[in-house]
């Protein structure tokens, strides 16, 4: 049994790089998109993607975003991940360098990005470049609770 899933949900938050975001267009079509994210001391969620993409195209226009955190590895039928519902908005420029240091100094489970960090700041923050930084503010997190039989869904307050 497992006693404290407040905890266990900040395992997931840090030993994994990749997030599901789920968004809609104007007319409600749904949109799903594997980003790397890093996050604050608050779990809000921040990543970078190109605006032109479906996601920030959604994001532009309908806010509200779901997000799913989990390891594909677990095995079948004992997988514990998190769904966060929030909202997206792209960083504004004054927040820019806040954020991106938060995004790059993160120790990513996975590596790559800390490698070269200051080439990859360099290559995100400059005027020519073609990403964007957004951050997504979590309203809520559920976990399906690993010491339930059945697949039952928790609040969890990391």
């Amino acid at each position: 049994m497992i006693r404290d899933l407040n905890k266990l949900a900040r395992k997931i938050f840090e030993t994994n790089q990749y997030m599901t975001i789920a968004s809609s267009d104007k007319n409600g079509l749904p949109w799903a998109a594997g980003v790397v994210y890093s996050y604050d001391l608050d779990w809000n969620l921040y990543f970078l993607s190109l605006p032109s993409s479906n996601h920030c195209q959604n994001i532009k226009n309908n806010k509200n975003v779901v997000v799913a955190i989990f390891d594909s590895h677990q095995l079948f039928g004992q997988g514990v991940g998190l769904q966060i519902e929030g909202e997206a908005v792209e960083v504004e420029s004054k927040n820019f360098s806040k954020v991106i240091k938060i995004y790059f100094d993160r120790k990513f489970p996975y590596g790559g990005a800390t490698s070269n960090t200051s080439d990859y700041i360099k290559q995100f923050t400059s005027e020519e470049s073609i990403y964007r930084c957004y951050k997504i503010t979590t309203k809520k997190i559920w976990m399906n609770d690993p010491n339930n039989k059945i697949d039952a869904r928790i609040v969890v307050n990391p």
